[in-house]
């Protein structure tokens, strides 16, 4: 007597197709779930405060919250200033300046978001017109969601 194949094409195809789904779903949420931490001091000689103000998230699951401060070494050279910072990890979260509290892609481009908590310190390049500035922003790049925003006054 011969056993029924349990392996057909169409269950092989499903069994692949469930795995890229569930693949991809974890590697679109396992940001989510990651936290990374950084404490670094402020570079020598950056000890005047320009601008200051705090985080606040975009919602209940988008969150950011702590210290945003741009520092001056007097000599024309900046960098923001994160201090007892917090963000809700996602895919690709990176920082911008701006003059409003909404992105756009004129926005001054930062980088991404090296560690979700701590103190640390992200270079402002050099040539940015800071007085200009008004807000920092956290913005999720592939998904075009707002994590957080900034008041620097």
């Amino acid at each position: 007597m011969m056993g029924y194949n349990w392996v057909t094409p169409k269950r092989l195809l499903a069994l692949v197709l469930s795995a890229l789904v569930i693949g991809g779903i974890w590697y679109l949420a396992s940001p989510l779930f990651i936290t990374t931490t950084a404490n670094t001091a402020p570079p020598a000689g950056f000890t005047e405060v320009v601008k200051q103000g705090t985080w606040q998230g975009a919602d209940s699951v988008h969150f950011a919250e702590g210290v945003a401060k741009i520092l001056t070494d007097g000599q024309g050279h900046y960098v923001l200033r994160l201090e007892d910072f917090r963000v809700q990890n996602g895919p690709d979260i990176e920082f911008f300046l701006s003059t409003d509290a909404t992105y756009d892609g004129s926005d001054l481009h930062l980088g991404n978001v090296p560690a979700t908590s701590g103190n640390y310190n992200v270079a402002i390049p050099e040539g940015t017109d800071v007085a200009s500035i008004r807000y920092a922003i956290i913005w999720c790049v592939p998904f075009s969601v707002l994590f957080g925003t900034a008041h620097l006054a």
